[in-house]
């Protein structure tokens, strides 16, 4: 009788050499996925910054004296309007606090005439916020509004009036809320509006402690007038 017996080959060999370092493998990182080093948790995410205060004014034109047609009623509003928030954002909620009040120079009234900057200039406390800058922290935005009279003539802008009102509140040691109302005379320029004349106010009412009665005495506010005579 004749017996055989079958040996495996070098490539069997090889096979089952990978099956095997294959299983160990995965056993250890089975292990250490259980009695090993604990997962590190994913980090948190920092905490994003709030984004800066902006001024956005609902924009609307309430009269119109002359000729203008009633499809560019809200165009011309708007133009007005943009370049009111451009001062009140330059002027009074723009930038980084608390900053020292000599950071409020004449690139604080963006669309001023050279007249009516200087005179602005001589008026910090009312046309910017400058005094109360190095006593705030923060800013916030509440309400802004731009309210256009239009003087026309033969379908063509000749000069307005923006009737404005903003509302933004301050923290840190000057924790108020400040309001800005008043009006700007404009006159339209090649490409935009310009600012030649103002009276604007500002009242500023400090935060309530909650602890505290109310307070009956009233609050400060202060005006100021301008018009560009150069």
């Amino acid at each position: 009788m004749t017996s055989s017996s079958t040996r495996p080959g070098r490539s069997s060999g090889r096979r089952v050499a990978t099956a095997l370092t294959a299983a160990a493998l995965a056993g250890t990182v089975a292990l250490a996925g259980c009695g090993g080093e604990p997962d590190k948790p994913a980090a948190s995410p920092s905490p994003s910054a709030p984004p800066p205060a902006t001024v956005k004014s609902a924009a609307k034109l309430i009269h119109v004296q002359g000729r203008f047609p009633k499809s560019r009623h809200q165009a011309v509003a708007t133009n007005v309007a943009a370049v009111v928030d451009r001062w009140l954002q330059a002027a009074y909620v723009g930038g980084d606090f608390p900053r020292a009040t000599a950071t409020f120079t004449a690139t604080s009234f963006p669309g001023f005439s050279k007249g009516s900057i200087a005179q602005a200039g001589k008026q910090m406390s009312l046309m910017s916020s400058a005094t109360i800058a190095p006593h705030i922290d923060g800013v916030e935005v509440v309400s802004s509004d731009v309210h256009v009279d239009l003087l026309a003539n033969n379908n063509y802008p000749v000069g307005a009036v923006a009737r404005v009102r903003l509302v933004y509140d301050t923290t840190g040691e000057r924790e108020a809320r400040q309001t800005v109302r008043g009006s700007l005379d404009l006159v339209p320029t090649k490409s935009s509006w310009a600012v030649f004349g103002f009276n604007i106010t500002r009242e500023e009412k400090p935060a309530l402690d909650p602890s505290s009665a109310p307070s009956t005495s009233p609050s400060p506010s202060s005006s100021s007038k301008s018009g560009d005579k150069s």
